[in-house]
């Protein structure tokens, strides 16, 4: 069925909602859905509305709401992923994934060895673009919300923002003591409210970058022996989060 999100929240005795603008368009020009034709739309409480449609104009499409139900699909904690930029299109299958696997927030990061550089004049056409990406994909897989894909930082802000969670991660493939379920606390029950989960580029992460990162707080820790590329690590480390606090 259909899914569209939308801010406001539709209090329980609201009986209608409207959906204008792209949604709209998408609905009657795109699907070319019809009265009585059904669709979930979301609200901004997390509230999964089962809607009908009542008609399709020119200002809108109008909505009745049949039932409500709290959406379930959110995990327990809030994740922010700083990716590392990376070439081509793989930014777009890390957004996608990561937000099939429950990320809250990815932020782009220039890094040392990033072959990838996001001109000054292009920041806001790619970040539009990579929200739109994080939207579908959230639609696609039941999410209760749309993860935010935030304009790209330098990494020396990135390590300032991510020093900030309650949990705050960097995987390095030169780090051999801390390994992931270690820095999760395997025997302990507390889950974190908030994670930070810093991945590197292509070229990987310097020492200089892993060394401001260790001063700011942030745990290096090893995925293992194998060696994952920068466009599997996040999502892979995101699939064990589900995982370790029982996501599933």
């Amino acid at each position: 069925m259909p899914r569209f999100f939308i801010e406001q929240i539709v209090g329980a005795g609201q009986p209608s909602v409207r959906l204008s603008g792209p949604d709209a368009y998408h609905i009657a020009t795109v699907l070319r859905m019809q009265s009585g034709d059904s669709l979930l739309v979301c609200d901004g409480a997390r509230t999964d509305l089962d809607c009908r449609i009542e008609a399709v104009t020119p200002e809108g499409v109008e909505l009745a709401v049949l039932s409500r139900t709290p959406n379930q699909t959110e995990p327990v904690y809030h994740v922010t992923l700083y990716q590392g930029l990376v070439k081509g299109d793989k930014f777009d299958q890390i957004i996608q994934k990561s937000v099939e696997l429950g990320v809250s927030r990815v932020v782009p990061v220039a890094c040392r060895r990033s072959i990838a550089v996001i001109q000054a004049r292009d920041r806001d056409r790619k970040t539009a673009r990579w929200q739109k990406i994080a939207a579908e994909a959230a639609k696609q897989c039941g999410r209760g919300m749309v993860p935010e894909v935030a304009p790209p930082v330098m990494f020396a802000g990135c390590v300032a923002q991510a020093s900030a969670a309650a949990l705050a991660l960097i995987p390095w493939e030169l780090e051999r003591t801390r390994t992931l379920r270690a820095a999760l606390g395997e025997d302990d029950d507390t889950v974190p409210k908030s994670i930070s989960l810093i991945i590197g580029p292509e070229g990987g992460l310097t020492e200089d970058e892993v060394g401001l990162a260790r001063a700011a707080g942030i745990l290096p820790v090893t995925l293992g022996k194998r060696i994952l590329r920068a466009e599997t690590a996040g999502p892979a480390v995101l699939a064990m989060l589900l995982y370790r606090y029982h996501d599933f």
